[in-house]
């Protein structure tokens, strides 16, 4: 399917076809609406406004918004829970190896970039509200399960897994000056007190 933008086209000009996007490309782009504007600007208007586009290739797509805004949370929770927790599976090491691995990859690849989005958007729409927690739960189901590998239990178990899934769902909340250190050595430290059992 083709879109054209007629605009002020002269009556000897053709049409200039307006770019092709697929499901995907709508859906990235909706996460930096969301992130930048806030859920309240996921409207078709809004959207097709951002990738210059017609109302016609939203709707080559999805069928309504309630249809895309489905398709919007399954796409963050397999991007950026579900790919990773099966990716950092399949490396081999220790669980305080993949811990670290997972750490690198969060940081390096800035994987938690729509999480307070999402933590906003379902403080208003209780379907947002109801997926987020089934994303919460196999992220704490998952690091739970690495912790437990490390060797940790009961309270200690319980609060390392509660400090690694805030700090890297809120980091990004909160101002904190840097320290001394770079991100790389920073990351260390942040594991080797993660994973530091007491003498």
């Amino acid at each position: 399917m083709i879109f054209f933008q007629y605009g002020d086209m002269k009556a000897d000009q053709k049409p200039t076809p307006l770019p092709r996007y697929d499901r995907e490309r709508w859906l990235e782009t909706a996460l930096k609406v969301l992130a930048k504007e806030g859920g309240a600007r996921l409207r078709i208007d809004s959207l097709v406004k951002s990738l210059g586009v017609t109302k016609g290739s939203f709707y080559h797509h999805f069928k309504s918004r309630e249809e895309f805004v489905r398709e919007l949370i399954d796409f963050w929770s397999r991007e950026f829970t579900q790919s990773v927790i099966a990716e950092v599976n399949e490396q081999p090491g220790t669980a305080s190896e993949r811990l670290l691995k997972l750490t690198r990859r969060i940081e390096a690849d800035g994987l938690d970039q729509f999480d307070i989005a999402f933590r906003s958007w379902a403080a208003q729409d209780p379907m947002v509200a109801k997926a987020l927690k089934v994303v919460d739960l196999q992220r704490y189901e998952f690091v739970r399960g690495v912790f437990e590998s490390i060797g940790f239990s009961g309270d200690d178990l319980d609060m390392r897994v509660r400090l690694f899934l805030v700090f890297v769902s809120a980091r990004r909340s909160v101002y904190i000056p840097r320290g001394a250190c770079d991100a790389a050595d920073e990351i260390l430290l942040r594991h080797e007190f993660l994973t530091s059992k007491a003498s």
